[in-house]
């Protein structure tokens, strides 16, 4: 399946904007790193499990499509895409999210609804959008994450 290019587009913007972020200095292979690459399951938090990004729950209900996520890191930072799915409900959803993110110190800055849903969240040196489409036998959530300028 080809990727659209409008999404091709914004993918390349982030690893450029992420390029110019880190300067000359190289990706990071940490342990941490090292224990995301090699497979080792997400970290179950209160509402749901983190993937990727530490202060990001997604309910255990949905399932990481890997084919359509990408995650970049640079230094200690990571930005890029995570896509899950699964057969929930669009508002049990929303809903989920609202809560999740404002535990894990987020705010929510605007949203909007039908025939998408869409939350705008940000926190001091990053942003989140959570897009989230209800289909006819699933739903689907994408969590984009990207580093703002008024980072630590």
């Amino acid at each position: 399946m080809k990727t659209p290019m409008p999404r091709l587009a914004a993918i390349l913007a982030l690893v450029l904007l992420l390029g110019l972020l880190a300067g000359c200095s190289l990706f990071k292979n940490d342990s941490d790193s090292a224990a995301t690459a090699s497979g080792d399951r997400p970290r179950q938090g209160a509402l749901g499990r983190y993937y990727d990004f530490d202060d990001i729950q997604v309910p255990v209900q949905l399932k990481l499509n890997k084919e359509q996520s990408t995650i970049f890191r640079v230094g200690a930072f990571k930005a890029g895409v995570l896509v899950f799915s699964d057969n929930v409900e669009l508002e049990s959803l929303i809903n989920f999210f609202i809560e999740s993110m404002a535990k894990d110190n987020w705010t929510l800055k605007g949203s909007f609804k039908y025939p998408k849903a869409a939350l705008f969240f940000a926190k001091p040196g990053k942003t989140c959008v959570i897009q989230i489409t209800e289909g006819w036998m699933k739903t689907t959530a994408e969590l984009w994450v990207a580093p703002t300028s008024d980072g630590p």
